[in-house]
């Protein structure tokens, strides 16, 4: 749009000005009387001598006529084409300077515009990472649940037909809770045991999904799309610290925190 803009203006200055020069003196109309001037000069001549060619003293009078005629008239011709010449060397320069200033315009314009468009794309591509990262996390996330869930519900204490999971030991059921100083010793006895075992797994893969919702978190521009991740890491890793503290994972549960508390205060 602001090139056509640019174009009519260029048009508008072209229209104002060649008309004046077409409109001025005309090299044509200067010939067409330089024409007339002699063939009245050469009817004189004929009118005077009655129409014969004369002698050679009556061509030499004629000669010195046409010439004291026709000097004058043709150093006031010349003088005129070149004032017309001047003329129209300064409106062709005036036109060129008007079309090189809008030319400069059209250009800084377009520049302005190519500056815009890079920027829009650039935001795009911008837009475009952060969304594939975000669905990368998504996807890492969900698979990372998926884990913790089949550690929640793997058997790793049992008496008789009374099964206890981590996900009974988390949720702090009854059974699980006569059975959680046992619990405990088995956790930290040398020797392998599937408490200790799938604790240790269930740890580390707490660990993991606390960072990745710190990351998601960091990336989205919607704190209202990562709260529940957040929230869902608190109360796991949280319910997990209960059962066996731990420094690294309190300050993890520090971490989450502060940033549910930023994510609160940006909504």
């Amino acid at each position: 749009m602001t090139t056509n803009h640019s174009k009519q203006e260029q048009d508008a200055i072209q229209q104002q000005i060649r008309p004046d020069v077409n409109n001025d003196f005309s090299f044509k109309w200067l010939i067409i009387l330089l024409a007339l001037l002699g063939a009245c000069i050469l009817a004189l001549y004929f009118m005077n001598f009655s129409g014969s060619w004369g002698n050679q003293a009556d061509f030499g009078a004629f000669g010195d006529y046409v010439g004291g005629v026709l000097n004058p008239v043709l150093g006031f011709a010349t003088v005129g084409l070149l004032v017309w010449s001047l003329k129209m060397q300064r409106d062709e320069l005036s036109l060129s300077r008007q079309e090189l200033a809008l030319t400069r315009q059209e250009l800084a314009e377009t520049k302005e515009e190519t500056s815009l468009s890079r920027l829009a794309m650039e935001a795009q591509v911008a837009h475009l990472k952060q969304e594939a990262k975000l669905n990368e996390l998504r996807g890492v996330l969900s698979v990372q649940l998926g884990i913790i869930n089949d550690h929640l519900a793997a058997p790793v204490f049992s008496r008789g037909e009374k099964v206890i999971t981590y996900r009974a030991i988390l949720n702090n059921e009854d059974y699980a809770k006569s059975h959680l100083t046992q619990l405990g010793t088995l956790f930290h006895r040398q020797a392998s045991n599937p408490v200790q075992n799938v604790g240790r797994a269930l740890e580390i893969q707490l660990i993991q999904l606390a960072y990745l919702c710190l990351e998601y978190s960091k990336e989205s521009n919607s704190q209202l799309y990562a709260l529940p991740y957040l929230v869902n890491a608190v109360s796991l890793l949280g319910r997990y610290h209960h059962f066996q503290p731990n420094e690294n994972i309190k300050g993890l549960l520090e971490s989450l925190h502060a940033r549910i508390a930023e994510g609160k205060t940006a909504l």
